[in-house]
């Protein structure tokens, strides 16, 4: 296509209104993957370990009594199983509640023992926990450092659009360029539109959210809605999505005028 910048004016302009998330929400929805990863870990990585000491040296415990034991499938094959525990050492009574955590694809009921560790006998587990013991560590782990991965990801996002944000309310050179429009999702008061303006090193797209109040439209370079207009500012790494009226360019309207002038003469020429 025909270079795009050549409707520029030959200085350097200021974008008015980027349309870009600001990073806060980037933040805010990091802090909560975090938050759910710490609570996964918390809540599941004491038991996988006690449970990897108990395996070290178990003897079953025939005399012990289990309550309250159940377990429920989630999405299929994840099912979380509690319990609690109650048996006698040398005349003392030793209780736990145990909670796990795993994968599989069978339905029914399960058979548990109580196992303990002979070294520690106040150490307690189930047998079913000591059977899953490598699945358990497999998906747990696959979990915390899945949904922290993608917490980190969010931060990294945020601090991405707070720079393009930034970058892009001083005055520099901008590049115009056509991206690819992904979708649109209509929200209260106007509307998100989701751009494709790359590919990382592995080919996947790289993907931008602007969003448009009202009446506003992207500007559109072709008649299928698909391509639009997109301005890069000297530095960023994500071009802000312009508008139909090029609103968004911090610029004078006689300026506005001929920049969509030069513009249609360039894609009719195209």
């Amino acid at each position: 296509m025909t270079d795009l910048n050549q409707a520029l004016p030959n200085r350097k302009i200021r974008i008015r209104k980027t349309g870009v998330w600001p990073g806060v929400f980037f933040y805010l929805g990091a802090l909560m993957l975090l938050g759910v990863a710490g609570f996964i870990g918390v809540w599941q990585a004491p038991g996988v370990v006690n449970d990897w000491l108990v395996a070290s040296d178990p003897v079953a415990v025939p005399d012990a009594t289990i309550t309250d034991g159940e377990c429920h499938a989630r999405r299929v094959v994840f099912v979380d199983c509690s319990a609690h525990v109650a048996y006698e050492i040398e005349g003392k009574s030793v209780e736990h509640d145990i909670d796990l955590m795993f994968v599989n694809f069978r339905t029914g009921d399960y058979e548990v023992d109580v196992v303990r560790s002979a070294s520690q006998p106040n150490r307690a587990a189930l047998s079913l926990g000591l059977d899953m013991l490598w699945n358990r560590t497999l998906v747990d782990s696959a979990l915390v450092l899945g949904i922290a991965t993608a917490g980190i990801g969010l931060f990294a996002g945020g601090a991405k659009s707070d720079r393009s944000r930034r970058l892009a309310r001083r005055e520099s050179t901008l590049d115009l360029r056509e991206v690819k429009v992904a979708q649109i999702n209509p929200v209260l008061g106007g509307k998100y539109v989701q751009f494709q303006y790359g590919a990382d090193r592995k080919g996947k797209p790289l993907l931008a959210l602007s969003r448009f109040g009202g009446k506003e439209e992207p500007y559109w370079l072709d008649g299928h809605r698909r391509m639009a207009l997109a301005a890069l500012p000297e530095g960023a790494s994500v071009p802000v999505l312009l508008d139909a009226e090029l609103k968004r360019l911090d610029a004078s309207l006689p300026e506005i005028a001929t920049i969509a002038a030069r513009l249609k003469g360039i894609m009719a020429g195209a």
